[in-house]
């Protein structure tokens, strides 16, 4: 009979302590109810006297809280004996055990539980599910000591992080640290796992790892002779960063570069919760190796980030470097990403670092993307808030270039480095006249502001070359710096592309090897910049009720660390330009009015669906002053004399900037005074159409045909020739709701002429031929006689037969993307954490969806830019990438495009995948990458895959690049 509460000897059934077993609540026959508070009749109340007994403490043998059990089918209490059958529970504290039969002896403080065969069904029911606050045990027999806390279990199956451990028999201390023997490790969750660890000892350390002796690899119940002595395998909890432990090394070979390897193996130290490091290393037989550090870092709701340092030092292999056998190659990288969390914080720090040699990605890592890839920029930024109106900044930059692979030796070659800081100082826009509120005064609506921004700059990029388009005279230059025009630049320019794009590497005049050697030029040729503003906004009104007219008013000014001179030589025909260093200040200032508005215009169809088009217009003028400061009391600029080859020179030609070419206001600028007419026109189309589903509630909905065409450019007034800026036109929409479309050009309004080197014209560029060694140092430019130059002139195109305008530039960009509606859900998982599913779903390029059957992103992308009026240039790519299914378990990915102009494949990319459950296998094959020196690659890649991946039907993609290896160390 069920719930049966009769005891050989009877003990006090109200006090605290000592207490014996208290079964739960009776049940009826056959019922799963819940479990109910313990009753006993009022005559067993009555008789029972507590006066004369401590109830403070507790019997040495007897439990130290309650133990409640229940049953389904039957219990019998025997002395200090109790035993249960059918959907049998016992519970006690923390500590809960279920099983089909459970035997409770308070005499020993033991629990013992097992399951029962069943005829019908062939197989044992109700086998032993131990649990221990947060942790499950899966077992078929077990005898477990309340009061040690010690079990011995036959046939455990439990959880232990992402894995889970089945042994014969077990052995649990009172730490919760389990010894195993007959014990596989898996990360499988399937009855029969479809790999495992066969292990003949394992000990789990509780909450930390897994402690092996020797074992073996088995693989679909086929036992490999694949194992190790013996293995720690850490399980981090939901809230913890990790555990210590071995990092194991890949092993391979490098064919005809460093030879076989041990590489990535080291140390993983959790050294806290908020922090983990990464100690690897890389061998390689042929004497090459690498060590490298990095880690993660987060602390909750102030700041998290990421660092990694790695050296290599690369001893020459069979083809790389063959050419410079007896040289070795040192190559580094290191990267810092930090990210602060700023909850009403007044500062900010942040950083974003990616700075490395040359030919680091080229060598020493192993994806398609990282080894295309030719630049990279670094950033680190501080930030800070003074009250409510000032704020002020710093940024350290190093933005690279690798520079071009040498198809001889197979090694970048002509890297670039620039390494620049700025300051900022701003203070926001205040109104004086209303600091405490104001009452609605039109001249309370007066603000001002101001703003200082400083920037230094070193590079290793040296003038040796210099672009002279624009001036009318020669000018003397420094022994081994040349003079071009700018119809040689773009010539010299399209042919070295035509030669990068045959494999050939093209040497940069101006470039020098940002190393230590090279320091005191590289700081020689540093620039330093510094501008600040002070901006007015003064009162706003309206004209006419439809006008805004906003009037404004600016100081602004650079402040320059050189300054040019210019003297007029003896022979009156060349120019000599000199610099100077130190600190000078310029200002200058402006006033400018703006007005603007919008119209509508409509126009009704009224047909079965289209009711109307709109067409929106919003229209805006600007007018801008900016004063003459050429004027020999200002000092911002030098006139030339109009005398010899520059007597034929009008003054504003003669007439040169002292920071000419050094940017700012006055590097950049034409003398004399300004007065622009800014204009611009922004048009929207949208369709108005009958909804076609009217469970919507709205009987009309917008479709936009265009988002935005816009025209813009600008008129100078005062200008004494090109008074017509060029014309930008741009346009962008989105059709079909998937398909989105952009476009931008710029038009020369004016004509251009040929002019013959033999012919002599002061508005052309025009080098006179002289002997060297007039002047100490200097040297004389001489014309190229093969070059012709095409300069505009100040006349309109369509006057002079040339048509509206010449197109200089045109980009447009069409893509598309074609998948499954649930295609781009967010992922979704109970029993991963907050911070595991934030990233899969920032980057799901990373990963194969074998939920999402098929999806196919296709981009088109056209570039024209007109050169010269004879010379252009032209870019044509289609890329189209995607994936698709061929079963629920295979999936092939694919990543190619087609370059029009070089009538050639970009790179192409093909990937297997096959969903193995816990394993996840892939095969990845670059066929063509535009050179033999990235072309060719394949890689495998069959491993275990974590739980939360098996769960989501994820794979991560890989893609496997080693230069010493499969068509690495190309030479000719």
């Amino acid at each position: 009979m069920a719930g049966l509460y009769a005891q050989n000897q009877p003990v006090n059934p109200i006090r605290s302590a000592p207490r014996t077993v208290a079964p739960l609540a009776p049940k009826a026959p056959r019922s799963t109810t819940g479990v109910a508070p313990l009753t006993l009749p009022r005559k067993a109340l009555a008789s029972t006297d507590t006066s004369r007994r401590d109830t403070t403490k507790a019997a040495p043998d007897q439990f130290a809280t309650a133990v409640k059990y229940a049953s389904r089918d039957s219990s019998l209490v025997s002395g200090q004996i109790v035993e249960l059958w059918g959907d049998a529970q016992v519970v006690y504290g923390d500590i809960s055990l279920k099983a089909d039969y459970i035997k409770l002896n308070q005499a020993t403080n033991e629990v013992f539980a097992r399951g029962r065969y069943d005829s019908t069904a062939k197989k044992v029911v109700g086998t032993p599910v131990f649990k221990d606050r947060n942790e499950s045990y899966d077992t078929k027999e077990i005898r477990y000591n309340f009061k040690t806390k010690k079990a011995l279990v036959s046939g455990i199956i439990t959880q232990q992080g992402e894995g889970n451990i089945r042994g014969k028999t077990v052995k649990k201390d009172a730490e919760d640290n389990l010894y195993i023997r007959g014990s596989i490790y898996t990360t499988c969750n399937l009855t029969t796992p479809h790999f495992h660890i066969n292990a003949p000892r394992l000990k789990v350390v509780h909450n930390k790892q897994v402690v092996s002796g020797p074992f073996n690899l088995v693989i679909n119940q086929i036992p490999l002779p694949i194992g190790l002595p013996f293995g720690f395998f850490p399980f981090p909890k939901k809230k913890d960063i990790g555990v210590s432990g071995i990092i194991m090394p890949q092993y391979g070979e490098e064919p005809n570069g460093r030879g076989f390897y041990l590489r990535d193996g080291g140390y993983y130290w959790a050294v806290n919760e908020n922090i983990g490091m990464q100690f690897t290393t890389q061998l390689y037989s042929r004497g090459s190796w690498g060590a490298g550090v990095s880690g993660a870092y987060n602390k909750k709701y102030r700041y998290g980030g990421s660092f990694q340092l790695r050296f290599n030092r690369n001893l020459p292999g069979l083809l790389i470097d063959k050419l410079n056998q007896e040289q070795a190659r040192n190559d580094f990288t290191i990267a810092w990403s930090h990210a602060p969390q700023n909850i009403g914080r007044r500062s900010s720090f942040s950083a974003n670092v990616n700075v490395s040699s040359n030919s680091y990605n080229q060598f020493n890592t192993y994806s398609v993307q990282q080894v295309s890839q030719n630049v990279a920029g670094s950033s680190v930024q501080y930030s800070r808030t003074f009250g409510q109106y000032v704020r002020a900044g710093a940024n350290f930059r190093v933005n690279q270039q690798f520079g071009q692979v040498n198809q001889i030796t197979g090694v970048r070659e002509n890297g670039k480095t620039d390494v620049s800081t700025d300051f900022n100082l701003a203070v926001n826009q205040i109104a004086p006249f209303a600091l405490k509120g104001g009452t609605g005064r039109w001249y309370e609506s007066f603000r001002v502001g101001f703003q200082f921004d400083a920037s230094a700059q070193v590079n290793n990029t040296v003038r040796n070359r210099i672009d002279t388009s624009g001036l009318g005279f020669a000018i003397a230059v420094p022994v081994g710096v040349t003079l071009n025009n700018r119809e040689q630049i773009v010539r010299d320019s399209l042919a070295n592309a035509a030669i990068v794009r045959a494999g050939g590497t093209v040497p940069d005049p101006n470039l020098i090897a940002f190393s230590f050697a090279n320091a005191a030029r590289i700081w020689d040729n540093r620039n330093v910049t510094m501008r600040y503003s002070i901006p007015v906004s003064l009162p706003n009104f309206k004209l006419a009720r439809y006008i805004n007219f906003t009037p404004g008013f600016s100081i602004n000014g650079d402040i320059y660390s050189r300054k040019l001179s210019y003297t007029l030589l003896d022979d009156q025909k060349t120019v000599r330009i000199d610099t100077a260093r130190n600190l000078f200040p310029t200002y200058t200032f402006s006033t400018n009015a703006s007005v603007n508005t919008r119209l509508y215009g409509t126009y009704f169809i009224r047909g079965k669906r289209i009711e109307a088009i709109r067409h929106t217009v919003a229209p805006s003028i600007t007018l801008s002053y900016t004063p003459d400061f050429s004027g020999a009391a200002f000092g911002f600029y030098t006139v030339l004399p109009a005398v010899g080859a520059l007597a034929a020179l009008p003054e504003y030609r003669r007439t040169l900037s002292n920071y000419r070419g050094l940017g700012g206001t006055y590097g950049s600028s034409p003398p004399g005074q300004s007065a622009f007419l800014s204009f611009g026109i922004v048009n929207q189309l949208e369709m108005k159409v009958r909804s076609r589903d009217d469970s919507s509630g709205q009987e009309f909905k917008k479709i936009p045909l265009f988002d935005n065409i816009s025209i813009n450019g600008s008129y100078n007034l005062l200008a004494p020739e090109y008074k017509l800026s060029p014309i930008q036109v741009s346009a962008n929409t989105q059709i079909f709701k998937n398909v989105n479309f952009n476009i931008s050009s710029t038009f020369d309004p004016y004509a251009y002429r040929e002019y013959a080197t033999s012919y002599i014209n002061p508005y052309s560029l025009y080098f006179p031929t002289a002997s060297q060694g007039q002047i100490p140092g200097y040297i004389q430019a001489a014309p190229n006689p093969d070059n012709a130059t095409y300069p505009r002139y100040n006349r309109l195109s369509i006057f002079a037969g040339q048509g509206l305008a010449r197109l200089t530039n045109l980009q447009a960009f069409i893509s598309t993307r074609f998948a499954p509606k649930k295609a781009d859900a967010p992922k979704k998982s109970a029993n991963a954490t907050d911070a595991t599913m934030k990233a899969i779903n920032q980057n799901p390029d990373l990963y194969v969806d074998f939920n999402i059957p098929w999806t196919v992103n296709v981009s088109y992308t056209f570039g024209y830019s007109r050169l010269t009026p004879i010379q252009s240039s032209i870019i044509q790519t289609l890329q189209l990438t995607g994936d698709f299914s061929l079963t629920p378990k295979w999936k092939f990915t694919f990543q190619t495009g087609y370059d029009f102009q070089y009538k050639s494949p970009s790179l192409t990319n093909i990937g297997v995948n096959r969903d193995l459950h816990c394993w996840e296998m892939a095969f990845n094959w670059t066929p063509y990458a535009g050179s033999a020196f990235r072309g060719g690659t394949y890689s495998f890649d069959l491993r275990a895959r974590s739980a939360i991946l098996q769960e989501l039907k994820l794979s991560r993609r890989r893609s496997f690049y080693d230069s010493g290896g499969f068509g690495g160390g190309y030479a000719r």
